[in-house]
Parts: C-alpha cells; structure tokens; sequence
C-alpha cells in the first residue's frame, strides 16, 4: 500500500514511477532472500561482530597462508538453504590438512591447473570456526567485500549464515 507521503519525499514520485513501470511490464518486485554471514566470536560470550552481506549467488570465499607450506590457499562455499557448503579447495603445495588423493571426502573433481591444485568438491560444512593470525592473513571475499579478518581484533571467529533480521 503506498503512503500519502510518498510523492512530496524526494525520491518519491521516482519510486512511484518504478513501481508503475515495473507493474506494467511484469517484472516482479519480490526481492530474492538475502544471505548473509554471521562472523561471531568462538569464544567467550559468542558475541556477534559483524554481519557481512553476500552476493545475489550468495557465495564467498576464504583465502589464508598455509602455516606448514607458508603458501596461498582458497576455500570457496556458497549458503544454501541456510547451510554453508564448500564447493572447492584451491592451493599450491600439500601441506597438513589440505588434500592430497583425488576421492577426498565429498571430492567431485581433481585438477592441477595454472600452478594450483583444485579439488572440487560438495561438502556441507556447519558453522566455519576460524583461528585468525594476521601472519596468515585471513581473508574473507564476498562479492562487495575484501575483509582481512585479523582487522576486527578477536583471535576466534565462527563464521554462519544468518539472515537480514540479525543487528550487527
């Protein structure tokens, strides 16, 4: 329902506009659901930090130094559903913890490309708790944001989907 105010704020008769505009034409105005990532503290009182928006295709990325082999690695996931899944592994050298065989749990891929080892890979992963060092320079990669995790000042983060209702 529009509000009689709506024409003598500014914006307003452009608003009027693109909502006669798109009616008329079909386009619907439903907003898809917003995904966002919840980076709350791990420890402590689990406070929530800070509320980072995601993409139209809701994924992210985080990249880190690996601590054994000292070199770039990326994990990539993507919300769904309110789930976090991982659907792929980039990194340059095997170390601790990373994969090594081609039918690692939940793998769909294995490659060597440009340098990089990429496992491919659908996993489901739960909330993502994270030990932030700024040696490793942590970085979280959204579609609008490039936040080095070290920045925020709290050595344990957990990372969740959450939706438009959680304050920062």
């Amino acid at each position: 329902m529009l509000r009689r105010g709506l024409l003598r704020r500014p914006g307003g008769a452009s608003l009027l506009a693109l909502l006669v505009l798109s009616i008329g034409s079909g386009v619907s105005l439903a907003a898809e659901p917003s995904h966002f990532l919840c980076l709350s503290e791990t420890r402590g009182t689990q406070a929530l930090v800070k509320r980072v928006p995601l993409g139209p295709d809701a994924t992210f990325a985080l990249s880190f130094i690996h601590s054994v082999s000292r070199t770039p690695v990326t994990d990539y996931y993507r919300v769904e559903q309110g789930r976090i899944l991982q659907t792929r592994e980039e990194f340059m050298a095997h170390g601790a913890g990373l994969p090594s065989i081609a039918n690692d749990m939940d793998a769909t891929g294995w490659r060597h490309e440009n340098g990089h080892f990429i496992l491919d890979m659908h996993r489901y992963t739960g909330p993502i708790p994270l030990r932030i060092q700024a040696q490793f320079e942590n970085t979280l990669h959204t579609a609008d944001t490039e936040l080095t995790l070290a920045t925020l000042g709290i050595s344990a983060l957990t990372l969740a989907p959450c939706d438009e209702e959680t304050l920062p």
